[in-house]
């Protein structure tokens, strides 16, 4: 099969697809007509998705920015999309070793071919509610060989994930990472007793009608679930605070229609 034809058959131009939906939101290139109407439809309903995302990719680029600069040489992400609009081998220093993951066997088709020969990149299909899948995987031993301590990064996806498999996930992610591993995690962090403002309570809907749905916590309870992980200072912070905006920049993202995002890094 040609190169071309090959690449045509895994990055489908005319039906949407969820990690290319993403990079277009957070204004990357890897994306195609029919996944930047379906992103336009999406604004309508959320126009808050963008800055949403875009708050999530700044605040796992500075995780990663912050553990690089603590030695840590070896990632493993879940939830990743595509790898693309810095994302952690493109702001980790070369010879960092990655592990992508994603539901999506499509977007992992997509990101493969986008990692290409890369040595120091790998790109597998794996749910979240499931990594032993992933854990379990031969690659995770030829790119890391049995050195495991790692830092591990689950953004963008713990508010789709009920309570129960949600610390299930991460009981299972510490029982297998390695002493002084690392945890760099983001989650709503909305009380669901207080009410909630009328951007969250559509994209509650919005996703529900796709059956998809979504889940509300505290800080406080993303703290409980997330356990034996050790939270390290400064604690779960909203992604504003973690990116030290401020002004006019500070005040946009802090209106993105009462998600109050905040995120982590946390240690065993």
């Amino acid at each position: 099969m040609a190169e071309q034809d090959k690449f045509a058959s895994i990055a489908d131009s005319g039906k949407p697809n969820p990690g290319r939906i993403y990079d277009y939101l957070l204004g990357g290139n890897h994306n195609f007509e029919v996944d930047r109407q379906a992103a336009q439809q999406i604004i309508k309903v959320m126009p808050v998705f963008p800055k949403l995302f875009k708050l999530i990719r700044w605040f796992l680029g500075e995780a990663v920015r912050r553990l690089c600069a603590e030695g840590y040489t070896q990632f493993i992400d879940f939830a990743s999309g595509l790898p693309t609009v810095d994302h952690i081998h493109e702001v980790a220093p070369a010879g960092t070793k990655v592990i992508y993951s994603d539901i999506d066997p499509v977007t992992v088709a997509y990101g493969q071919e986008i990692i290409k020969d890369n040595p120091n990149v790998r790109y597998l299909v794996c749910p979240v509610e499931r990594p032993e899948e992933l854990l379990q995987s031969p690659i995770v031993t030829q790119l890391f060989g049995t050195n495991r301590k790692v830092a591990i990064g689950v953004n963008g996806v713990v508010y789709f994930i009920d309570d129960k498999t949600f610390h299930n996930s991460m009981q299972t992610l510490y029982d297998w990472a390695g002493k002084g591993s690392r945890l760099f995690l983001c989650d709503t962090g909305t009380d669901p007793s207080a009410p909630l403002p009328a951007a969250t309570r559509e994209a509650i809907e919005l996703y529900a009608r796709i059956g998809q749905s979504m889940y509300m916590r505290g800080p406080e309870t993303t703290e409980k679930l997330v356990r034996p992980w050790k939270t390290l200072k400064p604690g779960f912070q909203t992604l504003e605070e973690w990116m030290e905006m401020t002004g006019e920049v500070a005040e946009e993202q802090k209106s993105i229609g009462g998600f109050n995002t905040v995120g982590a890094i946390l240690g065993k």
